[in-house]
């Protein structure tokens, strides 16, 4: 990845906002807010995408780390958010040769129960809520010691130091030194460790059997890879291990392969328990500051997934997507992930579609929505048309749609959300992904009942707000829009692809309207910019504030941030993909991007949107457009540094908002 900051000038040249303009901002942009009767915006956040501390960056960002409260305050401050939609955060998958474990870096990869090791936030395993399992000399020394160029390992993840080729990296060393650490305090009799002793003890007896299978799963795939086998590959196991979770294996034996797995599984679930406990405590954190979290729930099923419940997938059949762009696979994309067996969901009322009983794979099924719906506040539905009318293809690339599934699946996800949460079933707990092909009868079925997750990148597709709500009858606040996606170009270099600007051009001054001959800035720094330049940064400008113009938007952090490094390629195996960071100094570094003409203006965003909405309150306009020409100018870096401005006198065109 070529990190380009995307500036100009040294990062001690921008205009940052004083604790007093903070305040002011904040009442501005609040009550833009209500004049756009804005109900909701979102960021999605990778764990990856997170800012380490300075001296504890152990190469990969967490949600659970000590720095993640402070910068969701930075984005809520900034953005108004009061939703994060997490990117999935499972264990990831791991692909052995007989030599290696090759760690997949792709979250999409991962499995359906547990969380990712690499979700664990090794700082915090030096605190007092985990009894001080790890030294913190020893958390530092893993910063301290790392080998490559720490510049550049802020904004780029280093999955190798993290994860390493045969879990050998620094996340697995400092999970095992917890683990012994944990043992030898228990065993010395350490009254300190006891708290967090009947914790692990609780956490296995009331974990649900997947969580279990995960472990033993994992403990096996160990043993094959250190026997020189393809460890990941279940079904190149020894018999009873290959079906060890199935009745082709007796009880006696069963039991007894697992009490020799025993000290390997002991450990796989300390390792979850660790996570889980961490993701509990960040939860909290997260609603006491009134931003709920939804995970992103995939649509496939791991290995171990397979591996533990045979019987609810088709041999020889997988889960896919219908795609004309792919002659050379028949025109499919052949994902690769084993196909449910659909004639196993259960049985349902044939006038009112409800569950009468589930059968194996409809109890798959509701114990994955359960999961996500006791992890998080609400769910995305990664690929959702797979719900409705599942597109699966064979071993020769025959593919075909399974007919008869309607709202069966649908019928899970409510009982799994009404059997968790309190307040019963909110089709809004459901964030729908239905773009791309074969995706029709899915929006017919959900259409103004869930909100559907749109971006403005797929001109193609007529995915605008105008187009959304006038023409494909959409009501405003039941769908979800942003600029870009997670799968798509950055914002940037969209911005810098002349073909791009021009299909989208006459979309945006439709849904711009007024606000389209607004876009510049009465600032030095862009008025003495070429026109090519402007017109890119116009671009960036008119896509920000078109998602604003809906009472629901998401951005993603690299698009706030104004960075051009993209988070996934999608469909290609590429070296960058999901591994962008933003830099432990995200507000200095915010307000250069903004400075130079990058990165979500937020102000500006909403002053715009005004403007197309036709709203007649000049005032707020004139004030947000004034507060946007701030932070598009050069002055001091930080809060810090414009306070010490201010009061040298030094600061002359200030935010002074009075409602």
């Amino acid at each position: 990845m070529n990190i380009k900051k995307i500036s100009d000038n040294s990062l001690t040249f921008t205009r940052a906002l004083t604790s007093e303009e903070k305040k002011n901002y904040k009442k501005l942009t609040s009550d833009a807010r209500a004049e756009l009767n804005t109900k909701e915006t979102s960021a999605i956040v990778f764990d990856f995408n997170i800012p380490a501390q300075y001296g504890i960056n152990c190469g990969i960002g967490t949600s659970n780390s000590s720095s993640t409260g402070p910068f969701i305050e930075f984005l809520k401050d900034f953005s108004s958010i009061s939703k994060i939609q997490f990117g999935p955060q499972s264990e990831l998958a791991y692909y052995s040769d007989g030599k290696n474990f090759y760690p997949t870096t792709s979250p999409y990869s991962g499995s359906t129960f547990g969380f990712g090791r690499h979700t664990i936030s090794i700082e915090k395993l030096a605190g007092d809520e985990f009894a001080n399992i790890l030294d913190i000399s020893y958390v530092k020394s893993l910063d301290e010691n790392y080998p490559n160029d720490k510049i550049a390992r802020e904004y780029k993840t280093d999955y190798g130091y993290t994860l390493g080729l045969n879990k050998d990296g620094i996340i697995f060393e400092a999970l095992k030194k917890a683990y012994d650490n944990f043992n030898s305090r228990i065993n010395s009799n350490d009254p300190a460790i006891k708290p967090l002793k009947d914790e692990f003890e609780q956490f296995k007896l009331t974990s649900p059997d997947y969580i279990f299978n995960d472990a033993i799963f994992d403990a096996l795939t160990d043993i094959y890879h250190n026997k020189g086998q393809k460890g990941a590959d279940y079904t190149n196991w020894d018999y009873t291990d290959k079906y060890l979770m199935t009745d082709k294996v007796s009880d006696n034996d069963r039991n007894g392969r697992i009490e020799e797995l025993k000290p390997d599984i002991e450990f796989n679930l300390f390792v979850q328990f660790l996570a889980q406990k961490q993701h509990d405590i960040t939860k909290k954190e997260l609603n006491d500051k009134g931003i709920k979290i939804f995970g992103d729930c995939l649509v496939c099923f791991s290995p171990k997934e397979v591996w533990s419940n045979p019987d609810c997938f088709l041999n020889g059949w997988y889960t896919g997507g219908i795609d004309p762009n792919c002659p050379e696979t028949n025109n499919i994309q052949p994902w690769g992930s084993p196909a449910l067996d659909y004639d196993r969901l259960g049985q349902f009322d044939e006038n009112t579609g409800e569950i009468i009983r589930l059968d194996n794979t409809g109890k798959l099924l509701y114990e994955k929505f359960k999961t996500f719906m006791k992890n998080y506040d609400g769910v995305r539905m990664d690929a959702f048309w797979q719900y409705v009318s599942p597109f699966i293809y064979s071993d020769n690339l025959e593919g075909k749609n399974v007919q008869n599934i309607d709202t069966k699946i649908i019928q899970i996800m409510k009982k799994a959300a009404n059997d968790v949460k309190k307040e019963g079933f909110n089709p809004d707990d459901f964030v729908l992904e239905l773009i791309g092909f074969n995706t029709e009868y899915g929006k017919k079925l959900t259409k103004n009942i869930f909100p559907h997750v749109y971006s403005t990148a797929y001109a193609e597709y007529n995915e605008n707000p105008k187009d959304l709500i006038e023409v494909q009858g959409y009501n405003d606040g039941k769908f979800i829009i942003g600029a870009t996606s997670h799968d798509n170009d950055s914002l940037v270099n969209m911005s810098r692809n002349p073909h791009s600007r021009n299909i989208h051009e006459n979309i945006l001054k439709n849904s711009l309207k007024r606000g389209y001959e607004h876009l510049g800035y009465d600032t030095d720094n862009y008025n003495s910019m070429d026109e090519t330049k402007k017109a890119e940064e116009n671009y960036r400008t008119a896509k920000a504030a078109e998602i604003f113009t809906t009472q629901r938007q998401y951005y993603t952090l690299p698009d706030m941030f104004g960075m051009q490094e993209r988070i996934n390629i999608s469909g290609k195996s590429d070296d960058n993909n999901w591994s962008v960071r933003i830099p432990n100094d995200y507000e200095r570094f915010y307000y250069s991007q903004l400075q130079n003409g990058y990165g979500i203006n937020f102000p500006k965003s909403y002053a715009l949107a005004l403007m197309a909405k036709n709203s007649g309150n000049e005032k707020l306009i004139s004030s947000l457009l004034n507060a946007a020409d701030i932070l598009r100018q050069n002055g001091p870096a930080t809060e810090q540094e414009a306070n010490e401005a201010d009061k040298r006198g030094e600061l002359k065109n200030k935010l002074d908002y009075k409602a």
